[in-house]
């Protein structure tokens, strides 16, 4: 029976790494749903959605266990639920972008913000950069309001009053209108 799963990884990036992930998947029949992999400084990161046949987890597993010995990664492998149709499209109706100087709290307090006003978050980044001057740190968040989320100039008031208290510059633009450069 075709189950799906979610796998992770991190560990210490270097090149050939997403072979080394991707290749006992293969080995496996695992087909890869959906997947996001990045480095974050230097380390590697992914988490994937596959399906595969519930008989070959087991041997996956041990396979797993070599990649991590030859690549340092650590891995999780969980079942997760079948889906009732099709997976639900989650587009973001809106971009967030912060940027001012480090300081402690400004992912917490800005994700604390969104959640109090029921605003759902499907991608966040964020980047340190360092200065002569101080570190700048930079966040960007693609969100969705939905229809019982606090409407965009109501939840700009409340990302300008968050933005004072934090000493730091908080905007937002549909995305439509989002411009990054």
């Amino acid at each position: 029976m075709t189950k799906r799963y979610a796998l992770s990884a991190i560990g210490h990036d270097k090149p050939g790494i997403v072979a080394a992930v991707t290749g006992p998947l293969h080995k496996h029949d695992a087909n890869i749903e959906d997947s996001s992999m990045s480095i974050l400084e230097d380390e590697f990161a992914v988490i994937l959605i596959m399906t595969m046949d519930e008989h070959h987890v087991s041997s996956l597993k041990e396979a797993i266990k070599g990649v991590e010995s030859t690549t340092g990664l650590t891995f999780n492998i969980k079942e997760i639920p079948e889906l009732i149709g099709e997976p639900a499209e989650v587009e973001p109706t809106h971009v967030i972008t912060l940027h001012g100087a480090d300081a402690g709290g400004l992912v917490y307090r800005t994700a604390d913000l969104l959640a109090e006003n029921k605003i759902n978050i499907t991608d966040l980044q964020t980047k340190r950069l360092r200065g002569e001057e101080g570190d700048i740190y930079i966040m960007i968040l693609e969100v969705v309001l939905s229809d019982d989320a606090t409407d965009s100039s109501d939840l700009e008031k409340k990302l300008n009053t968050l933005a004072t208290e934090l000493g730091v510059t908080i905007k937002i633009a549909a995305v439509e209108e989002h411009d990054p450069l």
